[in-house]
């Protein structure tokens, strides 16, 4: 291969702990872009404080690349050690530099152009547009500004952005459109994510896992929503749902599981939510920490998913429900109607008399719910990471 492919690492390397969303996807097209490339492939790091890339040595690129990275007990000390492995990166004309983390809060088209100049080398991503279009659901004001700089200069500097859906494609040509910068823009090549890959785990749950699953589960059916849990991601729906329904129900309501790490401007809510009577009679649960083994078990146990997300750039929990078998009721504002290749049922985020109606019909009509399980069975959820790390080497990377 004549070209080498410059991997900025810097997000994943940064994140010592369970992976989720971008980091998620960065250390997957990671693993495949070096399986597909190997020796072409240059791992480096933007080191803070002198503004550039530095090479990372094989060995700590492996261990990063590892379980055993994202497993740490104390994050905050181990991500450090990357620093320890940092030499000089000497850029050459044969580069691809390929950079798919959080990159809108660094300015790393700035430091890829004292890297490279004005030659167009760089193969960004395109996750969302969420601060331009819903500042409001940003947990900063200057997220705004950062999205706003990042995919302005991406236009007179990517070689090509990679986009995890056709709904953030055409909101970032939009965006392109509304500032006269669309002429001249890179291309964008849509890679859709994927879901795991289905392997029986029950066996292999610890005792902790198993002890929590009984925890969470018991006698009872319950319902699921996996999501970090802020604004955006619209908890407040299912818990003003699940109010109605305990109070129609009681012990005959099943339980709405909750799992994702408390994020953003979520204090109050939970706060709140703890003083609910279905939240005391055990029919509403908070989980966070929870391992991948455990997860995958949640979604095969569970009657439905739901994703009442105001806006979403994919919606990677809709898509793994699918791949479980399950049905996953979700918001029709965004790409989570793609995500679940559209055969899931959807309803506006602020409707929430569609929504109930929604739920208690998934919860009472088994023969509905069945129906609606057997279009997920058609095949449209078989694309795992490997297909997805795949696509993006041969469509973007141009693997032969």
């Amino acid at each position: 291969m004549n070209r080498r492919i410059v991997l900025n690492v810097t997000t994943s390397a940064e994140w010592c702990r369970h992976p989720v969303g971008i980091v998620r996807v960065e250390r997957e097209l990671t693993k495949a872009v070096f399986q597909y490339f190997g020796d072409a492939v240059i791992p480096v790091f933007l080191d803070r404080n002198t503004n550039q890339f530095k090479q990372i040595d094989q060995s700590c690129f492996h261990d990063l690349m590892s379980d055993k990275w994202i497993l740490s007990e104390d994050p905050t000390v181990d991500s450090l050690r990357v620093q320890r492995h940092l030499s000089q990166f000497a850029p050459t004309d044969r580069d691809r530099f390929v950079t798919v983390g959080s990159d809108w809060s660094w300015r790393i088209p700035d430091v890829v152009e004292q890297t490279y100049g004005t030659k167009r080398v760089m193969v960004a991503a395109l996750y969302d547009l969420i601060p331009l279009m819903f500042p409001e659901f940003a947990p900063g004001s200057e997220f705004h500004e950062q999205f706003n700089y990042h995919y302005r200069a991406l236009t007179r500097l990517a070689e090509s952005i990679f986009s995890i859906s056709e709904t953030s494609a055409e909101t970032l040509r939009l965006f392109w459109r509304d500032r006269g910068l669309l002429e001249g823009a890179p291309p964008i090549h849509v890679v859709p994510l994927a879901a795991p890959v289905q392997a029986d785990t029950a066996g292999t749950l610890t005792e902790v896992d198993k002890a929590k699953l009984n925890d969470i589960q018991g006698e009872e059916d319950f319902v699921l929503y996996v999501s970090t849990i802020e604004p955006r991601k619209n908890h407040q729906l299912l818990l003003d749902v699940w109010r109605d329904l305990y109070s129609e129900r009681g012990e005959n309501c099943p339980k709405l599981v909750l799992v994702g790490v408390k994020g953003w401007g979520s204090d109050d809510l939970v706060a709140a939510a703890s003083k609910m009577n279905a939240f005391t009679a055990g029919k509403i649960v908070f989980e966070s920490g929870i391992s991948d083994k455990l997860l995958v078990e949640l979604y095969r146990r569970s009657l439905f998913s739901v994703f009442p997300s105001y806006f979403e750039g994919w919606g990677l929990a809709a898509t793994e429900a699918a791949s479980f078998g399950k049905v996953c009721l979700v918001s029709n504002t965004s790409a989570l109607v793609e995500a679940t290749h559209g055969v899931m049922p959807s309803r506006h985020p602020l409707d929430f008399v569609g929504w109930k109606s929604e739920i208690e019909r998934l919860i009472d009509d088994k023969r509905y719910r069945s129906k609606l399980e057997a279009a997920i069975s058609a095949g449209r959820f078989e694309r795992d990471w490997k297909n997805f790390g795949q696509e993006f080497c041969e469509r973007i990377l141009d693997l032969p």
